[in-house]
């Protein structure tokens, strides 16, 4: 088997290059806010004596939906008077200085000295930035993880990074868990991501759902039973390999009913978990308006839908979901 370009290189090659947060007019989905903010408003329920939230990001890239968040919190929640602690993840230290630079514009100022190394072989915590606004203090520490490293090291550093505490709120958003080759290692990455968030935390993890890329899984599927695209292993139902925007061939793996599995996995006793739908698979939005006509879709579907499993049929309506878990009974959020 040949070997494959790392995401490292790849994502550092796309933010480098700038189109890849450039393909649509609109950066933040409605429906990633909305969940966002509920997850949010649902942590600081069931956390109330926490003096500061802790958020951690998987695959925060640029910070395209975590940022944005990060600018409103203080609007949104000074009444709490807790200060929020986000810890954003990344292979790409390209895409997470491109974050950091965006913060830092908005009053942001560097705790000690960033340092990025991007051609360490090993995670490590570049720094931090931090911000007092109305008596509260937000802050950002930058994770520089590496894929190569078993998903226990992103947990230690994440750990590290929290002063040892866990997270009251765990996001991904769209594609990081996606490009992670191999079922049993993505099953190793949620159950990390689990161990990380507190019994009474939130967890948001936002995905390509199998109505994205048809065409191409039509392709992968028709290949040999554990074959090889590019170097990428094609093992399961929903991997396939797709060619960015810069021509490089891409790793990516679209949920089905197999997301089902990976949630129940890491719920526990007087936890729930549900599946929202955050984007129907049209074309690229060129406009806030038909953003919002999409989002009146979703949320349409998501009503008929309600609480029940999610089964194959569903996901393939979608071209992004959502999937949570809670200490709050979905039925009472």
């Amino acid at each position: 088997m040949s070997a494959h370009t790392s995401q490292r290189s790849i994502y550092d090659q796309r933010y480098e290059a700038g189109h890849y947060d450039q393909r649509s007019a609109v950066r933040v989905l409605t429906a990633e806010c909305e969940a966002l903010r509920h997850a949010m408003n649902r942590a600081l329920s069931s956390n109330r004596t926490a003096q500061r939230i802790n958020l951690f990001d998987f695959g925060y890239g640029t910070g395209r939906v975590t940022n944005e968040f990060i600018g409103s919190y203080v609007r949104r929640y000074a009444a709490s008077g807790q200060d929020l602690r986000v810890v954003a993840y990344d292979v790409s230290s390209a895409g997470l200085a491109k974050a950091q630079e965006a913060l830092c514009s908005e009053g942001f100022a560097g705790d000690g000295l960033i340092s990025w190394t991007p051609d360490e072989n090993t995670g490590y915590i570049a720094g931090r930035v931090s911000k007092r606004d109305a008596d509260i203090t937000i802050t950002v520490v930058f994770v520089h993880g590496h894929e190569g490293e078993h998903p226990s090291v992103m947990r230690r550093l994440a750990l590290m990074a929290s002063d040892g505490k866990k997270y009251h709120l765990t996001t991904s958003w769209y594609s990081g868990l996606g490009h992670i080759p191999g079922e049993h290692l993505r099953r190793e990455y949620f159950r990390q991501l689990g161990e990380l968030t507190s019994h009474r935390g939130e967890m948001v993890m936002s995905m390509s759902a199998t109505g994205d890329l048809a065409e191409l899984q039509r392709e992968s599927a028709e290949r040999p039973a554990n074959g090889t695209i590019a170097g990428f292993p094609i093992q399961a139902p929903g991997d396939l390999v797709y060619e960015t925007e810069l021509g490089q061939p891409n790793f990516f793996h679209v949920f089905g009913t197999d997301l089902n599995d990976h949630m129940r996995a890491i719920t526990a006793w007087r936890q729930h978990w549900w599946v929202e739908g955050i984007r129907y698979p049209d074309e690229e939005f060129a406009s806030r308006e038909a953003e919002l006509a999409n989002y009146r879709r979703v949320l349409k579907a998501n009503e008929r839908r309600g609480d029940r499993l999610w089964d194959a049929a569903d996901y393939q309506e979608f071209h992004t979901v959502a999937a949570f878990r809670s200490p709050l009974d979905p039925a009472k959020r």
